[in-house]
């Protein structure tokens, strides 16, 4: 007999935590989507995860550490997660942008050390810059218009005069965010989360930046679920105790503060006229309340908790299982949906309130 509670009560923790961190990378990435059009950058390279793209109920994951040793070490659960953040808002100082980029996130979890709240994240095998997909995003104002021109300073007079000159790419701006610290505070539905967001333009130099490392952009979200669902591996006696979990959830945030510009223009002291009228345009450095954060997404969970079954001879290695598992997988259609089991928002709220875990 399987352990009363655990598997069930382990099911509903990767939920909420699955989409809490993917809401959050989401977070970190869309605050630089401060223009509601791009021209297309090439991303970073990726390093294939070590599997063929799996199919059926786990065509959504394409990138999971299942190779890394750590997603072995488990001995509650294993699980990758795919999301998809599609809508929502950022406001930073003055500029105010719907999120109309979806940003495609993949990574792996465990367990770790603290088995009921906590999970230890494991970045795809390129590295946790290859957990998010994406691109960066033009600003929706010229370098020109930011830059307040003309100007009486000479330093960014002369950066006025050369983007009017050559135009193209030299009047356009693009922000690309980029991680200035580990995630903490990871409690299920809130996290906190540094970042930093790279601004990039020919005539800024290599490294403008909205925030730094030392004092970076802190986002703090909290987390609403919404909706969800549950589909089990259809083979089960094969895979057992495997599933995928799937919810629509919106992360917010209004208590994060927005530090200024720095590095940006011809180089030394030269930047520093440069970043205040950067500063001036855009309305930073921005205190807590008056910056905002609204994202809302698909996030999806593939799991195993078979190291948690008293049915099945142990130990049990989730992380193999999970494997197995798309790799049968390959070649099959996505499902309908039908066999889903359908969780509507108030049955998860209820349910994570009875297992204690909200």
């Amino acid at each position: 007999m399987k352990r009363s509670g655990r598997p069930l009560r382990r099911a509903f923790f990767m939920s909420a935590t699955v989409v809490a961190a993917a809401a959050l990378t989401f977070a970190a990435v869309t605050t630089s989507a401060v223009g509601a059009q791009s021209k297309p950058h090439a991303g970073p390279s990726q390093i294939g995860p070590g599997y063929p793209p799996p199919g059926g109920i786990y065509s959504s994951f394409i990138n999971c550490p299942l190779y890394n040793q750590l997603m072995h070490e488990s001995v509650g659960f294993t699980a990758c997660t795919a999301g998809l953040a599609t809508s929502g808002s950022i406001t930073l100082g003055n500029i105010t942008t719907p999120v109309v980029r979806p940003v495609n996130v993949q990574f792996g979890f465990w367990d770790g050390v603290n088995q009921t709240y906590y999970a230890d994240v494991v970045p795809p095998p390129a590295g946790i810059s290859a957990i998010l997909t994406t691109k960066p995003d033009l600003i929706p104002e010229s370098l020109t218009t930011a830059l307040g021109c003309p100007s009486a300073n000479q330093v960014v007079e002369n950066l006025c005069v050369k983007a009017q000159n050559f135009g193209g790419r030299y009047l356009d701006v693009y922000a690309l965010a980029e991680e200035a610290g580990p995630i903490t505070n990871f409690n299920l539905l809130s996290w906190t989360q540094p970042v930093m967001f790279k601004l990039i333009n020919p005539l800024l130099g290599n490294n403008c930046t909205i925030g730094t490392i030392g004092d970076p952009v802190v986002l703090n979200p909290t987390l609403s679920l919404g909706s969800g669902s549950q589909e089990t591996d259809p083979h089960p006696k094969i895979h057992p105790d495997t599933f995928v979990l799937a919810t629509q959830s919106t992360a917010s945030d209004t208590t994060f503060a927005v530090p200024g510009v720095s590095g940006c223009g011809p180089g030394g002291v030269k930047n520093i006229a440069v970043d205040a009228a950067l500063d001036a345009s855009s309305g930073l450095p921005a205190a807590s309340g008056a910056n905002s954060l609204t994202l809302t997404g698909a996030f999806n969970i593939a799991a195993t908790s078979a190291s948690q079954d008293s049915a099945l001879p142990q130990p049990q290695d989730n992380a193999r299982i999970l494997l197995n598992a798309f790799l049968a997988s390959v070649g099959t259609p996505p499902p309908s949906g039908s066999q889903a089991t359908p969780l509507s928002s108030a049955a998860l709220h209820q349910l994570l309130q009875r297992l204690g875990m909200h």
